[in-house]
C-alpha cells in the first residue's frame, strides 16, 4: 500500500510538469501567430513619418515648392507693372517733364523721335503738332502746316515706358522749288492733352526747300510712320 501510494503522488506530478513544458515550447509560436488587437501604427509610426528611430524628434516634412507663374503685367510691348499697359495708358496722357523730344534729318524728311523715359505708361496724341515758319518772325499764324492722313480717329497712342513713337515729316514729297523764308519747324508732341508752352523749336538747316510738306501718326516703327506719311491728303487742323 505504501508503494501504490507514492506511485500515485509520481502521476499527479507528471501531467502538470508536461503542461508546463508544452506551454513553454510554444509560447514564441503562439504569440507570433496571434494578431493584435491595438490601433494600427502602420502609417502614424516613426517608419511612416520619417522619425529617427533613437526617439529623437524629427523635422517636419517640407512642403512642396510653388511654382511661379509668369508676371501678369508683363504688357505687350514691354513692361512688367500694372501702371505699365496700354489700357493705364489711354487713361493718362503723357506730360512734356516724363518725355524726350529728338528730331533728325534724312534727307527732305525729319524724323519726330518721342521716348518715354518715366516709369508709368502714358497716351499721346495719334499725331503732333507741326508748323513751319520763319524763325525770325514774331507772327506765326501764317506759318505752314503738313498734310496729315484722313480719317484719324480711336484711343491715343499708348506709349509704354521706355519706349519710342516716331511720326515723320517729309519737308518736300514732290521735289518742287520751296517756299522762301522756312527755316524752323516747331513741334507740339500731343497738342489736345499739352500746353503751348510745351512747343518746342528745331532749325531745318541750310538749304531746307518746303513745298507740300506731309505728316503721318505716330508709330512704334520709322518704315511704319513713313507708311503713315505717305496716306497724308488733307490739311492738319
Amino acid at each position: 500500500m505504501r508503494v501504490r501510494h507514492r506511485h500515485r503522488a509520481l502521476l499527479a506530478v507528471t501531467p502538470a510538469a508536461l503542461v508546463l513544458s508544452l506551454t513553454a515550447c510554444n509560447g514564441d509560436d503562439q504569440a507570433a501567430a496571434t494578431p493584435t488587437t491595438g490601433p494600427d501604427t502602420t502609417a502614424s509610426g516613426p517608419a511612416a513619418t520619417g522619425a529617427p528611430s533613437d526617439g529623437s524628434p524629427s523635422e517636419a516634412p517640407k512642403a512642396p515648392e510653388a511654382s511661379q507663374a509668369p508676371e501678369a503685367s508683363q504688357k505687350p510691348n514691354g513692361g512688367g507693372s500694372a501702371n505699365n499697359t496700354e489700357a493705364y495708358a489711354y487713361k493718362h496722357p503723357c506730360a512734356m517733364t516724363q518725355l524726350s523730344l529728338n528730331v533728325r534729318q534724312e534727307g527732305t524728311r525729319r524724323i519726330i523721335e518721342v521716348a518715354n523715359k518715366g516709369a508709368s505708361a502714358c497716351g499721346l496724341d495719334l499725331l503732333p503738332a507741326v508748323a513751319l515758319g520763319d524763325s525770325s518772325s514774331a507772327d506765326r499764324s501764317n506759318s505752314l502746316r503738313p498734310l496729315v492722313p484722313s480719317g484719324i480717329g480711336g484711343p491715343n497712342h499708348a506709349l509704354l515706358a521706355g519706349t519710342k513713337a516716331y511720326a515723320v515729316l517729309d519737308l518736300n514729297p514732290g521735289g518742287k522749288a520751296g517756299a522762301k523764308g522756312i527755316d524752323e519747324m516747331n513741334v507740339l508732341v500731343s497738342p489736345s492733352h499739352m500746353p503751348n508752352a510745351d512747343t518746342r523749336s528745331f532749325p531745318l538747316g541750310a538749304g531746307a526747300s518746303v513745298s507740300g510738306p506731309e505728316l503721318g501718326l505716330y508709330h512704334g516703327s520709322v518704315a511704319d510712320a513713313v507708311a503713315s506719311m505717305r496716306q497724308a491728303d488733307i490739311a492738319q487742323q
